[in-house]
């Protein structure tokens, strides 16, 4: 999907490539509307594990006309450059360096920001949110992930196999998981199409080690230093984010509350764009 069917013509679309400082070289899709000024805030967007921008169609449309987005792909991405012959960093203090770094390029230090963020991407962000001294205004996070723990097996299956071997045992045990047991197939397919290309669109190198490198991460004992306010948005469908999850991490940060929607695909949809454009506009940084 070409990045501009994800907002109005009127926005203008930048597409940029950032080396950070280990070398690896992330895609940053930049949604800049005429009604940017320096004195209006800006969005940063970091997106889930392996997610396609295609996924967050809908949001995009409602949000990058009202407020400049910064779309932020994470180096596990099949989009990111990594540097040839190098060893690549994929553990999470890493991921949450990376975001340190695309703000102090692409945000200037004068301009208020806020996050959005979904899934593994919402844990990038509380990890960022947990060390560094530069805080947005506000972060939406979509379905935060607080800890990856694997079962036993898991590992011991994997770590032999060569990631060829990905697309044919892995991929398809995933989404065979995805479709029963995780997600309402029935009453959601196109969610489940938008997960499988996904998985389709993968880079098994990149997501073996990424796996392992996040393997056992948690976020449980961070979240009490995380200092601006949060919101957490769940769905009551959906299993893979448990709400039970949520209402922890409610418990734990300090300025934390949590909006409940009816599904994966609401989460996805233009009434979160439209939440996160009210919730802003409520702050008063809309020109009266």
């Amino acid at each position: 999907m070409c990045c501009a069917e994800c907002t109005d013509p009127n926005v203008r679309v930048e597409e940029d490539y950032l080396a950070v400082s280990d070398g690896v070289a992330l895609r940053t899709i930049d949604f800049i509307p005429p009604c940017d000024t320096p004195e209006r805030p800006m969005v940063v967007f970091v997106a889930g594990w392996i997610s396609l921008i295609g996924s967050w169609k809908d949001v995009l449309e409602k949000l990058t006309p009202c407020y400049r987005t910064l779309y932020v792909e994470t180096r596990e991405k099949i989009s990111a450059r990594l540097p040839e012959g190098a060893r690549v960093d994929f553990s999470m203090p890493r991921m949450g360096r990376d975001i340190r770094e695309v703000l102090e390029h692409k945000v200037g230090s004068e301009k208020k920001f806020f996050f959005a963020g979904s899934s593994l991407g919402s844990t990038v962000i509380l990890d960022y949110l947990s060390r560094e001294s530069r805080q947005p205004e506000m972060t939406f996070l979509v379905a935060p992930i607080c800890e990856l723990i694997y079962p036993f097996w898991l590992p011991l299956v994997i770590k032999p196999l060569p990631p060829p071997f990905y697309t044919i045992v892995i991929k398809p045990f995933l989404k065979w998981y995805l479709r029963n047991v995780r997600l309402d197939r029935k009453k959601e397919p196109e969610q489940v199409k938008k997960y499988e290309n996904a998985l389709d669109a993968a880079d098994p190198r990149r997501l073996k080690a990424n796996a392992f490198a996040i393997k056992d991460y948690s976020l449980w004992e961070k979240l009490p230093d995380v200092r601006s306010p949060v919101l957490i948005i769940g769905a009551r469908s959906d299993t893979l984010h448990g709400l039970d999850v949520m209402d922890r991490m409610i418990e734990l940060i300090p300025d934390a509350d949590m909006e409940i929607m009816a599904s994966n695909k609401e989460t996805h949809s233009e009434k979160m764009g439209q939440l996160i454009v009210d919730r802003i506009n409520s702050l008063h940084y809309v020109e009266r």
